[in-house]
């Protein structure tokens, strides 16, 4: 039994004394590839309620992110909503999720766009379902991606439906 250890252990310094350059090698380049990768500039968002029809502006790093619903919130109807943003970003992400009860993600339709030098004006339209809770806390996701910059911004309005 100690033979077969010692055996054992003999022919793992072997392998060991003969391999580790190899070993640190790939350490070394596993570390210069991770530390290649660009990063992007990740905030970690700003939060706004909407209440009924009111505008509601989060700010970010001095830019301002707006939304509108243009109706009162209602369960079972279609909505719209009014995103105006700056025109340097791009709208990467968007949807829906419920706060108080979990009902999956709600995606967002694109219905229009405007757009100038500044901002861009975006009209889109969603649909929330019904549940067992009559008083619904919502949130919608948005991301806005600066692809030249490397930067992009999280935005959540949240809100409430009752029924």
């Amino acid at each position: 039994m100690q033979i077969k250890l010692l055996n054992y252990l003999s022919v793992n310094r072997t392998l060991i004394r003969r391999f580790w350059p190899f070993g640190l090698i790939l350490l070394l380049l596993s570390f210069v590839y991770l530390n290649s990768i660009d990063n992007v500039n990740t905030q970690h968002g700003a939060q706004c309620e909407l209440i009924e029809t009111q505008t509601c502006v989060a700010t970010l790093d001095g830019r301002e992110f707006a939304g509108r619903l243009l109706q009162n919130p209602q369960v079972e109807e279609e909505l719209q909503i009014e995103l105006i943003y700056p025109s340097q970003y791009d709208l990467q992400q968007s949807y829906i999720q419920g706060i108080n009860m979990y009902m999956g993600q709600t995606a967002l339709l694109n219905t229009s766009i405007e757009s100038d030098a500044e901002r861009i004006v975006s009209k889109n339209t969603f649909f929330l379902g019904a549940c067992s809770e009559r008083n619904m806390r919502w949130q919608l996701v948005l991301l806005f991606v600066n692809a030249a910059r490397g930067d992009e911004k999280r935005v959540f309005f949240n809100f409430e439906t009752q029924y």
